[in-house]
């Protein structure tokens, strides 16, 4: 098999090298999931705040989507409602209509706007990262890999930004004692702490994706030669000879 337009190696082994995955690619998308999967679960699960248990508080735990009572009367309602149980904020129930405006000030709808943006950003970056990881299509990929690994580092170190703003917020403001009755007996808990952890997660996958991405950008002329070859221009593949007697003349 004659050389590839690029190097002196065969067509098949610059397609064999195009494909291989690279070590920053690899730790990227490995942590990238790690990331998501806290993501998910901070966004998912209600112990965003908790309080101790030999409080005997009426405020048992709560999430950025729901919060748990036990036997809780909120002091300004005009009856002597108990509320016991979970309940979604943006609930329909009358009991969490009355006090909403209460349980949901400025600062935690922020922090819910951000949380869906980070989860949204997050998971997309997934899909960019399963079509690098496997390379498919492979012609996109080649002829645009630089673009998406561009892409998808930007998406995973805006993700680590926004987790960084929401779990700094919700942290220096889930103690305000004009929110939650006693607030000392609370304390961040486990969805928090997979919250910062995935901060993290994010920005260790942004940093090898940067790494990546320095690496595609070096990759762009032979990539591009590469596909020049394998999907040459219709009408254009008998001067293909002539055009890799004198190289590729991608910079």
């Amino acid at each position: 098999m004659p050389g590839s337009t690029y190097s002196q190696d065969t067509l098949q082994q610059e397609k064999e090298r195009a494909i291989r995955t690279s070590k920053f690619l690899y730790n990227s998308c490995v942590a990238g999931f790690v990331g998501g999967v806290l993501l998910l679960m901070s966004f998912c699960s209600p112990y965003w705040l908790q309080s101790w248990s030999a409080t005997n508080s009426p405020f048992v735990n709560m999430g950025i989507w729901e919060v748990c009572f036990f036997k809780f009367r909120y002091p300004k309602r005009q009856f002597d409602i108990l509320m016991t149980g979970c309940y979604s904020v943006w609930g329909s129930s009358k009991d969490v209509r009355e006090i909403r405006e209460w349980l949901l000030p400025t600062w935690l709808m922020f922090c819910q706007l951000l949380m869906c943006v980070c989860f949204c950003i997050s998971f997309l970056s997934q899909v960019v990262d399963v079509c690098l990881l496997l390379r498919w299509p492979l012609e996109r990929v080649l002829r645009f890999e630089y673009h998406l690994v561009h892409a998808t580092f930007i998406m995973k170190i805006t993700t680590a930004v926004l987790l960084f703003v929401t779990v700094a917020l919700f942290g220096g403001s889930c103690w305000d004692r004009k929110w939650l009755l006693y607030p000392n007996f609370n304390y961040v808990s486990w969805s928090y702490a997979a919250a910062c952890f995935a901060m993290v997660a994010h920005g260790v996958a942004s940093y090898y994706m940067y790494m990546e991405a320095r690496e595609a950008r070096e990759r762009r002329s032979r990539n591009m030669a590469l596909v020049m070859q394998m999907y040459p221009t219709p009408g254009l593949e008998g001067s293909l000879s002539t055009w890799a007697a004198h190289g590729s003349q991608f910079i």
